[in-house]
């Protein structure tokens, strides 16, 4: 995934958005994200744009969507589906249970992460809002998997936020444009992967062949802009402080 954050002064604002906002000291914000081939699970970094909590609807601008487009929600257990349609999203598909769940309604929190599925390969989302620099909490949920994202404009290191309260055996599973997932583990007393890597020769008849051995490497990040999926071990359910 590709990034690219354009800050703007309230005033020069206001054309963008083409809205009529209060706040004369405000900053508002586009995201410029890009996918590539597979599906991409996106941030919500940002605030609506008059302060309060966005909707799908006022988060996923669809300018640069095409027809068919999706974007998927997942909360408390439950799936909800949007499909651009005709210019705009259209009511949500609850794919689990029924309810008023329509892209001008349904909230989506800042540090929330949104499962956008292109309808072809390729091409470029914008979110749009305002920018919050408020310190803000995720809860993950206990003995299960929790869908977050990063809700800062920084990338943000995993064995300074993500320690306290960790279980072994923890995973935080990114998802990555060439199709495959980047997965760290808590081991108990660090973030960190186990990678593949060369360890010397052997010699085989005429042949020589190298040696591989798994190493772990501490550390990690969730990029901004980023979304990922965390496996919890733990009984209960914990809040993680982003800032």
């Amino acid at each position: 995934m590709k990034l690219r954050l354009m800050i703007c002064a309230a005033a020069a604002s206001t054309a963008l958005f083409a809205g009529d906002n209060d706040a004369t000291s405000a900053t508002y914000a586009v995201m410029n994200v890009t996918n590539a081939y597979t599906d991409t699970i996106i941030a919500v970094p940002w605030v609506g744009l008059d302060g309060n909590t966005n909707t799908i609807s006022g988060l996923v601008n669809t300018t640069t969507l095409a027809e068919g487009d999706k974007l998927y929600m997942y909360d408390n257990g439950t799936w909800y589906e949007y499909t651009k349609s005709e210019g705009v999203w259209t009511g949500a598909t609850t794919i689990t249970t029924s309810g008023d769940h329509t892209a001008e309604s349904q909230v989506v929190a800042r540090g929330s992460g949104l499962i956008l599925q292109r309808a072809s390969a390729g091409g470029t989302v914008l979110l749009c809002g305002r920018v919050d620099s408020n310190a803000i909490q995720t809860t993950i949920a206990a003995n299960g998997k929790t869908l977050f994202a990063n809700p800062t404009a920084s990338d943000v290191l995993l064995n300074t936020t993500f320690k306290t309260g960790a279980e072994y055996g923890d995973k935080i599973m990114i998802p990555q444009n060439s199709g495959g997932t980047l997965t760290y583990m808590f081991n108990g007393t660090e973030w960190g992967s186990t990678n593949r890597v060369e360890d010397g020769t052997i010699n085989v008849g005429n042949r020589t062949i190298k040696k591989y051995k798994n190493e772990w490497q501490p550390g990690g990040s969730i990029p901004a802009g980023t979304g990922a999926w965390y496996e919890s071990k733990n009984s209960e359910s914990r809040q993680i402080n982003w800032q």
